[in-house]
């Protein structure tokens, strides 16, 4: 059995982060990002957390659901109003997989790999997805809200319709791994990645991303819901887009937003 979130415990060890002071927690929520996004619009603070134990009407990118029982993973939302314009937001969506992939391995001793743009995969099953939304006023944006979703404590099912597997760290560990502690690790390691992303200092953070990012180097296939986009994935630049080499030698910059990927067949 799964150990419950512990909201209070959250607050105690958080302490001075921005995420201690404002943490709704609700047994079971129809999804994180709809309150997130409802508190933001209320005037919520930067540093709001939403967490739950479970998701009724959960969705990641494109509206595909995210199923995820009860007490079994770990849910949660976080909300930043942060001072930049809203091309570059996508650069939070990089850093939460950052701070993912550092918590998992501190925690669990899992190397888990970026798969652009937004999921962590493990070898070639996907361990979390990652959803981000913002809302604009002009150019600058007014808040951004990102939620993500970590398999923790389940045997996740093979899926129907040849969607991506899945695997969580009881699959890839044999042990129970505490939702609490990898929380704790996800928003302390967050919280220091975004204060460089604030400052500007983004050059370490660019370089560990690409490190991480399993599509890197291979024939990728995107499809932007416009077109296919065929070729080589170079890298990802410091806005958090794809730079794809199409067969002719010309490069495509594809801003995250709205866009699936799968490794073409040889």
């Amino acid at each position: 059995m799964n150990e419950s979130i512990q909201p209070d415990l959250l607050k105690e060890r958080l302490a001075q982060s921005i995420f201690s002071s404002h943490i709704h927690y609700q047994a079971s929520i129809d999804s994180t990002n709809a309150l997130a996004r409802t508190l933001a619009g209320q005037g919520a603070p930067e540093g709001t957390l939403v967490t739950t134990e479970e998701q009724t009407a959960g969705h990641g990118r494109r509206g595909r659901s995210w199923v995820s029982p009860a007490g079994a993973n770990l849910l949660f939302t976080v909300l930043l109003r942060p001072p930049m314009e809203a091309d570059r937001v996508f650069v939070l969506t990089m850093v939460l997989a950052l701070a993912g992939l550092r918590a998992v391995n501190k925690v669990a001793g899992i190397r888990a790999m970026i798969k652009w743009p937004n999921d962590l995969y493990v070898g070639t099953r996907k361990l979390a997805g990652i959803l981000t939304e913002f809302s604009v006023t002009g150019k600058q944006v007014d808040w951004a809200v990102l939620g993500m979703g970590t398999n923790v404590g389940w045997h996740p099912d093979v899926p129907e319709g040849g969607g991506a597997p899945a695997t969580s760290l009881l699959e890839e560990t044999g042990q129970r791994i505490s939702r609490n502690d990898l929380l704790f690790e996800i928003l302390t390691g967050f919280e220091t990645l975004y204060r460089d992303v604030v400052r500007g200092d983004m050059k370490a953070l660019y370089k560990e991303w690409n490190q991480n990012c399993l599509v890197l180097g291979k024939t990728v296939v995107v499809d932007s819901g416009r077109e296919w986009i065929e070729g080589k994935a170079l890298r990802i630049d410091d806005c958090g887009a794809l730079i794809v080499e199409e067969a002719e030698g010309n490069q495509r910059r594809i801003l995250t937003g709205d866009v699936s990927l799968r490794i073409a067949s040889p």
